[in-house]
């Protein structure tokens, strides 16, 4: 359902997809034939609008100073995709807020025996037109409606410094604001300063919703509703476009918080770095990270992804290794024992694209690593053959992929792959958790079936290795709402199988330890030794 064959570049997207695959056709086009606005002289437009000049004039200013590549909303054009395609016209019977098909519009978009409608036109639809699909009319809402309803999209979240952005594909219902919600992720919100820039990341990442349901019905022949059994009454304002009276007032906060921004950029460096702890017994089960002793990088570098490992009685801490004016990172390791640094850091793995996250395990009495290697487009398998200085690639596990932070672990006899997935051109990179499965870790891995499994910034992308405690198991995620790295959030793991996964927010460790600290996103364990890294906020003179 469109108001014409030039769309915004995400939705044509969203057509090219559907016209790609081999699950799903477009059969049908409904164009709104609805009256439209009145042409109007530019002072006319300003008149009629006075009360929220200052929200056009930000906006104005904002479409032309924040640049995006691709832009979610550059206008592209539907008809080479749809060769053939009928189209029917209709002009809807509109009310003040919503739109009625006339029956026989209806009549004739059901002579085509649709399984999906999707809804890119109209007002808030009523009447007869919600039957017209046989798994319903699929509708976007860009927000989050639990927190904020109304709009502008992206808008909101933005000014009142919301961590982060919602958005939902639905089945449309005859009850407003309550449509069947088919789909639900949350993506950090982006830019502080430009809803441009928020708006065209969280589209971006939404135009992969309806491929992903159409999947779904593919392969099970139904729609799974989200459901949810807790009582959540909505009691926030309904949001509008701003008055200029309103928009004064976030323009004040906006350039307060870009001048504060300025000044931290121009006195501080943020710079990982490590802070670890030694159990002082088998009792000790207290992780008061005050308790931790930092490890600080000379200021040329940073290090983080910390994985430590007990060889003998020794311990070492694998880390990625970035130094600034080489711009990519490396695989080193770090000799610890309980009064600080032994030796190191010592080079282990070099390649000529960026290496990170160092993910330690064992197998069959061999040694073995999956670091990061998004950058080209691969999670690789290196196995031990000099401990630990010497790694050798023993074989890739996946290709063509931007994977980040694989994460394994063997539960009865089955090996899983947590890992972080973007798609496409339009990566979300802090979002998305991806579950992979095998027999063996070096594969074949088969990508579950409801992947992602997750989709969520504030507890999806891989922080750690999972464990037990009190026999139940916790995986540690990155939340990454605020901004990168900013704390861990340890899911626990309810069910996995090939067919399911479900984890719930068990706990969330904030970077409130120490003021220096202003971010963690890894946290590892070798049997008395933890290591977390921090983000820290230095001085630069």
């Amino acid at each position: 359902m469109v108001d014409g064959f030039i769309q915004p570049r995400w939705i044509h997207k969203i057509v090219q997809d559907i016209q790609t695959s081999e699950i799903a056709e477009v059969v049908l086009v409904v164009k709104n034939d609805g009256q439209l606005p009145e042409k109007r002289f530019r002072f006319q437009r300003y008149w009629s609008n006075r009360a929220q000049l200052l929200y056009v004039a930000y906006s104005r200013f904002d479409e032309l100073k924040t640049r995006v590549d691709p832009d979610a909303f550059e206008n592209m054009d539907l008809e080479p995709l749809l060769p053939g395609c009928p189209v029917v016209n209709v002009e809807p019977l509109s009310t003040k807020h919503t739109d009625r098909l006339k029956d026989q519009d209806v009549d004739r978009i059901l002579e085509y025996v649709l399984d999906v409608a999707l809804r890119f036109a109209f007002r808030i639809l009523k009447g007869r037109v919600l039957d017209t699909a046989r798994y319903g009319v699929w509708s976007y809402h860009h927000g989050d409606a639990s927190v904020n309803r109304g709009g502008p999209a992206g808008f909101w979240e933005v000014m009142q410094e919301e961590p982060v952005t919602g958005a939902m594909l639905q089945i449309l219902t005859e009850e407003l604001d309550n449509g069947r919600v088919i789909y639900k992720s949350w993506s950090p919100t982006s830019d502080r300063f430009s809803v441009k820039a928020n708006r065209n990341h969280y589209y971006w990442k939404a135009s992969s919703f309806v491929m992903r349901k159409l999947r779904e019905l593919a392969e099970t022949q139904e729609i799974k509703v989200e459901q949810n059994s807790h009582y959540y009454p909505y009691s926030d304002r309904l949001y509008k476009t701003p008055t200029n009276s309103e928009m004064l007032s976030l323009l004040t906060r906006l350039a307060g918080k870009y001048a504060v921004s300025k000044y931290r950029q121009l006195s501080y460096l943020n710079q990982w770095s490590l802070a670890y702890r030694f159990k002082s017994g088998p009792n000790d089960a207290n992780d008061a990270f005050y308790r931790y002793r930092f490890l600080v990088p000379p200021k040329d570098r940073f290090w983080a992804d910390p994985c430590p490992w007990k060889y003998g009685d020794q311990y070492f801490v694998f880390i990625e290794e970035y130094i600034y004016a080489e711009g990519k990172g490396h695989i080193s390791v770090i000799e610890l024992d309980r009064a600080g640094i032994r030796s190191g850091p010592h080079k282990v793995l070099e390649k000529d694209y960026h290496l990170s996250y160092p993910f330690i395990f064992e197998w069959q009495g061999a040694l073995y690593m999956i670091p990061e290697t998004a950058a080209n487009g691969t999670v690789e398998l290196y196995r031990c053959v000099e401990f630990p200085l010497k790694w050798e690639l023993e074989q890739v596990l996946l290709e063509n992929l931007l994977a980040r932070d694989a994460t394994l672990l063997e539960i009865e006899g089955w090996w899983w792959m947590f890992v972080n997935v973007g798609e496409g051109d339009f990566p979300s990179d802090w979002d998305e958790l991806y579950l992979y499965y095998a027999e063996r870790p070096t594969g074949p891995w088969k990508a579950h079936r409801r992947n992602p499994v997750r989709t969520d910034v504030k507890g999806s992308r891989p922080a750690g290795r999972p464990f037990y405690h009190n026999g139940e198991l916790y995986r540690p995620a990155q939340d990454s709402s605020k901004f990168y790295g900013y704390a861990i959030t340890l899911n626990k793991i309810i069910r996995i199988t090939p067919e399911e996964y479900i984890e719930a927010e068990a706990h969330k460790i904030v970077p409130r330890w120490d003021k220096r600290v202003i971010g963690t996103h890894t946290i590892n364990s070798a049997e008395d030794l933890t290591v977390i890294d921090c983000l820290m906020r230095r001085r630069r003179i």
